[in-house]
Parts: structure tokens; C-alpha cells; sequence
């Protein structure tokens, strides 16, 4: 921005494709420095942006039941929950512009159109200019690595875990349907080629769910000792990158009826049908 010469307070708005850490982070301390800028965000994202410690609690508690029925030990838990969460924010509602699908949003010379695409983040939304084929895909199409649709709480008042993949592979085949042209991700240089990158994810994804199946060849596993088998290397918090990566793919194998899950409330285990 220097390099430009502009300043935070020459900005109009800020647009929030997504809650996650590396995204949003410092949304506190830019406002802070120049209050006059207008945010804009998915209503998805209200409660993220707005609930403060009683959305950060509700969050970790999932994420602890989460890992526990993974296979994660109490004793890793308790390490696990005892690290230093990110601080809540707790913004007032009123400060977001709060957008939903097919809504329009005009910045830059153009009209964006707001296209909600869960699946890599509860609160994700990519922007589409139908004028120029511009697409700001945000992390939910990035051009050197796949996006991991992590397993996140589902929205206050709702019970069930979002099965994350399946969602990020229907929100893939909208976005392949776009006639974009340039597309400016969210980690990486813009790119063009939306369709054949998208199928390439989508036979990665087969390559995993076949790796998954000959894990799970020799008996029953947990999706903490499947991630182990597929990602050995993965150690301490990242640990969760792996179950999240792989509970998304035994989702889709179990949709496509090539896996079962055993267990009732406790930790639960995949096996083949």
C-alpha cells in the first residue's frame, strides 16, 4: 500500500472472503487505525465476527468433541485445549454490511456478484464480475495446493457436523460453471484455467478416498489413525489438518456407499462395506 501511496484511511471497505486467522486476523487493529472503513462479510459470518468469548467457547468445545470421537487421547486433548485460542472479536452487528448469495457488491470499477461457497470454511464467499470474468476465489480455489475443507462448528442453534468436502465439491461445480477467466485466489499467483484445475481436484480427491481404502483394507480405523497412515509426519496441533482432510473423504466415500461408521457417541471407527 506504501508502495502505492495510499493509506488505510484513503480504503473504503473491506471485504471478508472468509473466517480464518490468516485472512481476517487483523481486521481489529485496521479498524482501530482507520474507523471510517466499512466492512463487508457473509451473514455466515456474524456470529464468528460478532458472538465474542460465548462463540469462541461454543467453537472449542466442538472442536474438542470433534477430535475425541477421531480417536485424539484425553491426554492430548487436555493439552489441546489448553493452548491460547486467537482473541474473540465481538463487533457490533451493525458495523458489517452483511451480504448473502447473488447479492452484489461494487468495488474497484466493478459489480461483484457474492457467491456463498462453503465447504474449505463455514464463512466463505468468492466474487464474480460477469462484465470481465474476474473471480476473487478467495481459498476456495487456489492454484498450488488443494484447499482442506476443514471440519468447523455448525451455525449456533444447529447440531450436526457439516460434512465439508461434499459441500466444497458442489460449490466447485458452480464455480466450474462460471465463464470466468482470470481468477485471483486467496494464496498464490491469479491464474487462468478455472475448469481443468477443478477437475484435477476432484481426481485428487479420488486418489485419496483410494488411498483411505486400502488403509482401511486391513480392519476398522480411526480417523486419527487413518490420518496417521496418510500423513505420518503431521505432529501436534497440525494433527487436526490431517483428521479434518481425511474425515471429509471417508464423508464422501460413505456417500458413495463404499464406507461404514461404528460408534455411538464415543470414538468412532470406518470400515469397508
Amino acid at each position: 500500500m506504501r508502495s502505492a501511496g495510499v493509506s488505510l484511511g484513503d480504503l473504503e471497505q473491506i471485504v471478508l472472503s472468509h473466517l480464518h486467522w490468516d485472512h481476517h486476523g487483523n481486521l481489529a487493529a485496521v479498524l482501530a487505525a482507520a474507523p471510517g472503513i466499512a466492512v463487508v462479510a457473509h451473514r455466515s459470518a456474524e456470529a464468528g465476527l460478532c458472538g465474542g468469548e460465548g462463540e469462541q467457547s461454543r467453537q472449542a468445545a466442538f472442536l474438542l468433541d470433534f477430535l475425541r470421537q477421531a480417536g485424539v487421547a484425553e491426554a492430548d486433548l487436555a493439552l489441546w485445549s489448553a493452548r491460547r485460542p486467537e482473541p474473540p472479536f465481538a463487533l457490533d452487528p451493525g458495523r458489517v454490511r452483511w451480504v448473502e448469495d447473488g447479492d452484489r457488491i461494487q468495488a474497484g470499477g466493478a459489480l461483484w456478484e457474492v457467491l456463498y461457497t462453503p465447504g474449505h470454511s463455514q464463512t466463505e464467499m468468492c466474487l464474480f464480475d460477469r462484465g470481465s470474468g474476474d473471480l476473487m476465489a478467495s481459498d476456495h480455489l487456489l492454484p498450488d495446493i488443494s484447499a482442506n475443507a476443514f471440519v468447523e462448528a455448525p451455525p449456533p442453534g444447529l447440531a450436526g457436523r457439516p460434512r465439508t468436502l461434499l459441500q466444497y465439491r458442489e460449490h466447485l461445480l458452480r464455480v466450474r460453471a462460471l465463464p470466468a477467466d482470470m481468477v485471483y485466489p486467496g494464496h498464490g499467483a491469479p491464474f487462468r484455467g478455472h475448469r481443468a484445475l477443478i477437475d484435477r481436484r476432484f481426481a485428487e480427491q479420488d486418489e485419496r478416498c483410494a488411498r483411505i481404502a486400502e488403509a482401511l483394507a486391513a480392519g476398522p480405523l480411526t480417523a486419527l489413525e487413518v490420518s496417521g497412515a496418510l500423513f505420518p509426519q503431521l505432529r501436534g496441533r497440525a494433527v487436526y489438518l490431517g483428521i479434518s482432510e481425511v474425515v471429509g473423504h471417508l464423508d464422501l466415500m460413505e456417500s458413495r456407499g463404499q464406507v461404514a461408521v461404528d460408534g455411538n457417541g464415543g470414538v468412532l471407527r470406518f470400515r469397508l462395506k
